[in-house]
C-alpha cells in the first residue's frame, strides 16, 4: 500500500481508501491503520535569520539543537 494525493493505492492500483472533507473513508481497518501510521505531517524548516534578515549560524556549544533551522512560519 502507498499514499498518492488523497487515496491509498494497493499493489494493484485499486482505491482502498480516500481523504475527504478532511477525514479517511475506508471500509477496510488494517488500510486505517495503515493511514495512521504513515500520516504524519512533514515539518517544513526554513533557514533561521536575526533582525538584520542575515542567515544565522548553529551554535556549537548546543550540539542537540540546530540554531541556524526553524519550522516554517
Amino acid at each position: 500500500m502507498k499514499i498518492e494525493d488523497n487515496k491509498v493505492i494497493d499493489q494493484y492500483g485499486a482505491v482502498l481508501a480516500e481523504y475527504i472533507r478532511g477525514e479517511w473513508h475506508t471500509k477496510d481497518p488494517a488500510v486505517l491503520e495503515f493511514v495512521m501510521s504513515e500520516d504524519k505531517p512533514e515539518k517544513k524548516r526554513v533557514r533561521a535569520r536575526d533582525e538584520k534578515g542575515r542567515l544565522k549560524a548553529d551554535d556549537p556549544s548546543t550540539p542537540n539543537i540546530n540554531e541556524a533551522w526553524m519550522p516554517e512560519a
